[in-house]
């Protein structure tokens, strides 16, 4: 009964006339043939990916702020500016001789010397 089974296991195995392996069991294709390590590379790159990406996401954020910040900054400049040139303005008008004479006399009840009271000094 060995023989039996044996020769019969020969003809499913291999032709009996050519010897040649035949095998007419439908292949089962795999979908996916990968291992632990292709899934490790494929993990470490997406992350790889994601990070690059949420970097330069941020980066333009970061990029979009400080323009914000820079366009708020120039408006206070150009503020500034203009106060500073209003108050040079002032301070000018203050020290001249005209407001000057104009505020002793009404302010403080002082007058135009006379020339005697003027005294040239050498």
């Amino acid at each position: 009964m060995k023989k039996i089974d044996k020769s019969s296991h020969m003809k499913r195995i291999r032709n009996a006339t050519t010897g040649v392996r035949i095998k007419n069991t439908r292949i089962k294709r795999q979908i996916f043939d990968i291992n632990t390590r292709q899934i490790a590379l494929a993990i470490i790159l997406s992350m790889i990916f994601m990070i690059s990406g949420i970097g330069y996401v941020w980066s333009t954020f970061e990029r979009t702020q400080i323009g914000y910040n820079i366009s708020e900054l120039q408006k206070e400049e150009k503020c500034l500016r203009e106060k500073n040139r209003s108050l040079r303005l002032e301070l000018a008008y203050l020290k001249s001789t005209q407001n000057l004479e104009r505020l002793a006399m009404e302010k403080l009840g002082l007058n135009q010397p006379s020339p005697e009271q003027i005294i040239i000094l050498p």
